[in-house]
């Protein structure tokens, strides 16, 4: 059951009923996260009729495995799920699941939105259009998006997307309640419109972002270069997004359900942070990345890809970009961020608590589904972090 009382009855007390104004904060995300398709219209991503990826079980304790907070404090796994408001975790070791719970009425049939792990899983549809030379990292994209020529993206490549590394004009600021990220989230259907007379569309929306400083010099995180890249598989393929993620990725990984994403009153699809998944199905994209590409038998995502995405960071423009003060060692290509530690880990992150970690050493995946209450906390990254290589230096 729910460890909360928001739309349980039928209907719901205005004080518990989760809206298209509320349901991104808390309280109200704990249940909207398990149900965003009943609020955002949203379109289907098909598992297909194939089987699906049969992942072996060996049932391990991790609950005791300790590592220290940010306080400095020792705290264990357990602790971990407990304070940081998980509604799942799946951990994979050596290609068998040797720890699955489920939290907050979340069941494993029940997709949950990923946030920006969504990136990660739109950057793969990405790379395995590049192995089928429909798409290249360093061509410009106006000659597949013409409309963008005077925005921000008229001069950037398909990698500045991909590394974070545009020049656009936009603050990725979560709690403000005005400017930019707020008509972001209006065209993309997540706030009603402010002008319901013209309420806009993504697509359009985007055109009309301004360019500051030069693409390729620094890290800057903006989550509609990525929404961005959604079109860009849709000019490539003439198919909707949606259709190519099943077709190109969760039907050949062998996904056992469906998942979806959500559309604005177009059918433009929220690449950057609208995918949702359920648990299993996106611990299964981990262990494919783990695999260098490989899932239930075949290669379904470029080896290359999966190395490049590991290893080729570009190191000066994470220098110099606004991430690097917190993990100096660390870098971030094609949708992932590479953590620079002994174990070589990278990963998806996305707001509220989503992760999709990926310990090479330890061969170790680690899914998980939070509605923590701050869409960001620099103590709640570093507990995860710490967590995570803890789990990985006991399992290696």
């Amino acid at each position: 059951m729910p460890d909360h009382d928001l739309m349980q009855t039928f209907p719901a007390a205005p004080e518990k009923m989760v809206t298209l104004e509320n349901w991104r904060l808390p309280p109200f995300n704990r249940w909207a996260y398990q149900h965003v398709s009943e609020l955002v219209p949203s379109a289907q991503i098909w598992h297909g009729v194939g089987p699906a990826w049969a992942l072996p079980r060996a049932s391990m304790d991790l609950g005791d495995i300790a590592y220290t907070d940010h306080t400095g404090a020792a705290a264990t796994f357990n602790q971990y799920l407990d304070r940081h408001e998980t509604d799942g975790i799946c951990v994979i070791h050596h290609g068998e699941i040797i720890a699955e719970h489920y939290r907050n009425g979340l069941q494993a049939h029940r997709p949950h939105i990923l946030m920006s792990v969504s990136k990660s899983i739109t950057a793969l549809v990405i790379g395995i259009l590049v192995e089928h030379g429909k798409l290249d990292p360093a061509a410009g994209i106006t000659h597949l998006i013409p409309e963008v020529a005077g925005s921000a993206f008229g001069d950037c490549t398909l990698q500045h997307l991909l590394d974070m590394t545009a020049g656009v004009d936009f603050t990725e600021d979560y709690l403000a309640d005005a400017g930019l990220i707020t008509e972001y989230r209006e065209v993309s259907n997540w706030k009603p419109s402010s002008n319901p007379a013209n309420p806009g569309d993504l697509r359009s929306w985007l055109c009309t972002l301004k360019k500051s400083g030069e693409h390729g010099a620094a890290f800057h995180y903006v989550s509609p270069c990525t929404d961005l890249l959604g079109w860009v598989i849709e000019r490539a393929t003439g198919r909707p997004y949606a259709e190519m993620v099943s077709e190109l990725l969760w039907q050949p990984m062998g996904a056992e359900f469906d998942g979806y994403v959500t559309v604005d009153r177009h059918g433009a699809p929220r690449t950057a942070g609208g995918v949702c998944l359920c648990l299993r199905d996106l611990a299964r994209v981990g262990q494919m990345m783990l695999e260098n590409g490989q899932a239930n038998g075949r290669q379904v995502v470029p080896q290359s890809w999966v190395a490049d995405s590991r290893f080729n960071g570009d190191k000066a423009a994470w220098a110099a970009g606004e991430s690097a003060a917190s993990n100096p060692a660390g870098s971030y290509r094609n949708k992932w961020w590479v953590m620079g530690d002994g174990h070589g880990a990278y990963t998806g992150i996305g707001v509220f608590g989503q992760y999709l970690w990926i310990d090479p050493v330890a061969s170790l995946v680690i899914a998980k589904f939070a509605s923590e209450p701050l869409p960001t906390d620099d103590n709640v990254s570093l507990d995860t972090a710490r967590c995570f290589q803890a789990v990985g230096q006991a399992l290696a």
